[in-house]
């Protein structure tokens, strides 16, 4: 049976949270999904811990990138290999709720009853620490984000996106020292329409340590050079700018 939902999870190096991420993935209900574990030539036991799990499930396989590519690339690798309609990404480190694509898919089937055909479903998210206690912050997911709610802050994780498999083959992750995701949400919203978002906070985040002063002053940098990228003007930028300080360079 083709799968609904390809679960793509990028890894690099990852035997220490692999197999969580893997398990998170296999633990979804209601929904028929496949899982794909994307190696992006790791050196360490990760794809001997991937190829371990595909013994106990048939729904997990393992797929490596020629070179290394980073999470982009990964992706990409994972979206290609993929046969489902629809594609979740879940980064090692972070989790699901067991029921977080069951909740998006029968959201997704709302609108298609609607008549309308959303691009993107994304959830909430408690943002974690490394040693898996919780930071104090919730990630909200408003009912709608277009392309322009983008450039004035919303935020959405790459864990708790659900994307249509068509989308991502058109606008491929970039592979560049620039914010990828945003550019890949950007790109998408603005020409599909707007993507929906489940409220609940369905995914455990994990966040990166806090940058220290020289890099976020690289991190500003390449956020500048995103908004030029992608083609907005300087006013438009410098909106977009504000919105990316005052979310504290996360």
């Amino acid at each position: 049976m083709v799968p609904d939902i390809s679960v793509i999870i990028p890894v690099y190096n990852g035997e220490r949270h692999i197999g969580d991420a893997v398990d998170s993935a296999l633990s979804q209900t209601g929904v028929n999904i496949e899982v794909l574990a994307v190696d992006d030539c790791s050196e360490d036991g990760t794809a001997d811990i991937i190829k371990n799990l595909m013994e106990t499930d048939e729904r997990l396989s393992y797929v490596s990138t020629l070179t290394r590519t980073g999470a982009a690339g990964a992706r990409n690798a994972g979206v290609e290999a993929a046969s489902g309609q629809w594609a979740a990404f879940l980064d090692p480190g972070d989790k699901w709720h067991t029921d977080k694509l069951f909740r998006q898919m029968e959201l997704i089937k709302q609108y298609e009853l609607g008549g309308k055909r959303p691009p993107m479903c994304y959830t909430g998210a408690y943002v974690m620490n490394g040693d898996g206690s919780f930071a104090g912050r919730v990630i909200k997911a408003p009912s709608r984000v277009s392309s322009h709610d983008l450039l004035t802050g919303e935020t959405i994780l790459a864990s708790t996106a659900m994307i249509r498999r068509e989308c991502l083959l058109e606008y491929p992750f970039e592979q560049s020292d620039l914010n990828g995701d945003y550019i890949e949400w950007y790109r998408i919203l603005a020409n599909y329409g707007a993507g929906v978002g489940v409220s609940l906070p369905l995914v455990r985040h994990v966040a990166a340590d806090s940058p220290k002063a020289s890099d976020k002053l690289k991190l500003a940098y390449a956020a500048w050079k995103t908004y030029k990228y992608l083609g907005l003007s300087t006013s438009q930028s410098l909106v977009s700018f504000a919105s990316f300080m005052r979310r504290g360079l996360v």
